[in-house]
């Protein structure tokens, strides 16, 4: 094992991508001209504990410019909040600001990554989210994140721009099981009804 305070220096496999919406965000950035990588585990040593701890990276996405680390969750709350008293919770907005730091100290330790996360190269740190419980207080959260250069993508932005893509692309074979059936969805016009229904 590794000198305590360390983290894993070698090269992961990518897990299966078994939640639906981490399914549409790969395909969102891959239909912008990323190549993807989901799921990917790895370790850091942690000293408190005295032992291993392992987390994922939901979704890394790369393109000749950018290497983006994604966070992938259902509901923004689940990522940073405001608590019951008013105030902003900063330890739930240290947490998700340490998984940033972890992935990007995991990327420069792999002699295979750390081009990855070199000095010409722009990280963009994003958390993706179905839902916010609301406008107002996705502004709120949005405007303090970005003092940590990350950024909030919901849901209805990624689905409207796959649903462009689609139709600027109406004869494309597709194998994704997912972008299938937005296809067979938007081609009989019934996601267009659907996205309606999102919050």
């Amino acid at each position: 094992m590794k000198d305590k305070g360390s983290i894993q220096s070698f090269p992961t496999s990518d897990s299966p991508v078994n939640e639906a919406f981490e399914g549409i965000v790969k395909i969102y950035y891959q239909i912008k001209g990323y190549i993807t990588s989901t799921g990917k585990w790895f370790w850091k040593y942690e000293t408190n504990k005295k032992q291993r701890g392992y987390q994922d990276i939901d979704l890394l996405a790369i393109n000749n410019k950018q290497t983006v680390i994604v966070s992938v969750s259902t509901n923004l709350d689940d990522k940073i909040n405001f608590q019951r008293n008013g105030k902003f919770n900063k330890q739930k907005y240290q947490k998700l600001k340490d998984f940033f730091d972890r992935v990007v100290g995991y990327l420069e330790s792999t002699s295979d990554y750390k081009w990855l996360v070199q000095e010409n190269r722009k990280i963009k740190k994003i958390i993706a989210i179905v839902s916010s419980p609301s406008k107002s207080h996705l502004k709120k959260i949005s405007q303090i994140l970005q003092s940590d250069n990350i950024e909030v993508i919901d849901m209805n932005k990624m689905v409207e721009e796959i649903i462009e893509y689609l139709d600027e692309n109406e004869n494309l074979k597709i194998q994704d099981q997912t972008l299938r059936l937005l296809q067979i969805l938007n081609n009989q016009k019934l996601i267009k009804k659907a996205t309606n229904f999102f919050p």
